[in-house]
């Protein structure tokens, strides 16, 4: 069966499953303070079925045609669909727990939840469409070769440029990133959510990215839905240092920088290289003062341990993207978000996200820029 194919069918059957439930529970809750089969109780079933058939419907089916505003409307339904069944599933368990106390919640809980929903959505779409927050950090590490104290690296990572997050928010971006002066610049994979074709005007600002060391990107798993090799050769066209199981050598100073990138393992199904490949990327690497790993998803920390690398940057996660999905993706990922110490040689810093995908929704993850500054342990 084609790949493609196979993934498309996999999906349909989870997504199809996911939403079957969630349009039962969401139904049931909105038709509840109505008799069956009057005009409230149908208007419960259709808000029910406008949050997640319709989206996911449009989504699926109607893909290529991503310039509508009805795809941009059925994007933030599913956030809203995905906050609303999540947030009826708690108040369900409350009210088993009150049970046991012979209290409970009236019949319009449901539509309560559902404006509580709408109100969060909002407020996440507001920080998902805003700009990106910098979050700057220091990096302390023993026996730093002195001239490589100070040295900036900006990551950014999972944009996902798209219909909704077009030109003029790359190029917010790429302003902001001016303004933070670094020395190297990481994009961690997930660049772009759609066909080169479509999106080659949307990315032109990226080739205003600039830093002495150079721009130095990986692949997500998203570039293998729309053409890898396509948008390796446009980006390395706009000036990026594509690393596909690659390294370069950079010097900063008196000291020298070894930068190691792997392919997301997303190519073994999508017609790649055949995923990360630890061995050739290190293939003729010279020894280096430090040696910063690239990556896409954060289960890659063992081949950066592998490498012997100081500091591996990674995204893939979003952080969750929005409450109240946070702690459950946690569960998925031993790294999941932010800034950990692996060893007493390896920093490991996982990207929330530069942008969004699919909902336009960070509630409570605003889309980041991470500003990575070296020094020595025992200094600031």
């Amino acid at each position: 069966m084609n790949i493609k194919l196979s993934f498309l069918l996999r999906f349909l059957l989870v997504a199809g499953g996911i939403a079957g439930t969630a349009t039962w529970v969401t139904g049931h809750a909105l038709a509840a303070p109505f008799a069956v089969y009057s005009p409230g109780w149908w208007g419960g079933w259709a808000w029910a079925g406008a949050l997640w058939v319709f989206p996911l419907g449009r989504t699926i089916f109607f893909r290529q045609r991503q310039v509508s505003g009805l795809q941009s409307l059925a994007f933030f339904l599913i956030g809203l669909g995905a906050t609303n069944f999540l947030l009826l599933l708690l108040v369900k368990l409350a009210g088993l727990l009150l049970g046991l106390a012979g209290l409970g919640f009236g019949p319009w809980v449901g539509w309560a939840v559902l404006a509580m929903s709408l109100l969060l959505s909002a407020w996440g779409w507001q920080a998902a469409m805003g700009p990106a927050s910098a979050r700057h950090m220091t990096l302390h590490h023993a026996g730093l070769h002195p001239d490589l104290e100070g040295l900036r690296i900006v990551q950014l990572s999972d944009l996902h440029v798209s219909h909704l997050q077009g030109r003029a928010q790359v190029q917010r971006l790429v302003d902001q990133v001016a303004a933070l002066a670094p020395d190297l610049i990481a994009i961690t994979g997930d660049l772009v959510d759609g066909p080169l074709e479509s999106l080659r005007h949307a990315v032109q600002p990226l080739a205003e990215l600039r830093a002495p060391l150079g721009v130095h990107y990986v692949t997500g798993n998203h570039e293998y839905f729309w053409g890898a090799e396509g948008w390796k050769d446009e980006f390395s066209g706009l000036g990026f240092e594509v690393l596909s199981n690659e390294h370069r050598l950079v010097r900063f100073k008196g000291a020298k920088l070894l930068v190691l990138g792997v392919d997301d393992p997303t190519a073994e199904r999508f017609g790649g290289d055949g995923g990360p490949d630890l061995a050739r990327a290190l293939r003729g690497a010279p020894e280096a003062d430090y040696t910063l790993f690239l990556a896409h998803q954060p289960g890659a920390y063992t081949l950066a341990e592998d490498a012997k690398a100081d500091l591996f940057l990674a995204g893939h996660t979003h952080g969750g993207q929005f409450y109240p999905f946070p702690p459950i993706v946690s569960l998925f990922h031993r790294y999941f978000s932010g800034l950990y110490r692996h060893s007493e040689r390896l920093w490991v810093y996982v990207h929330p996200g530069s942008g969004f995908w699919g909902p336009p929704n960070r509630l409570g993850v605003p889309p980041e820029i991470a500003v990575l500054e070296l020094a020595r342990a025992g200094t600031g």
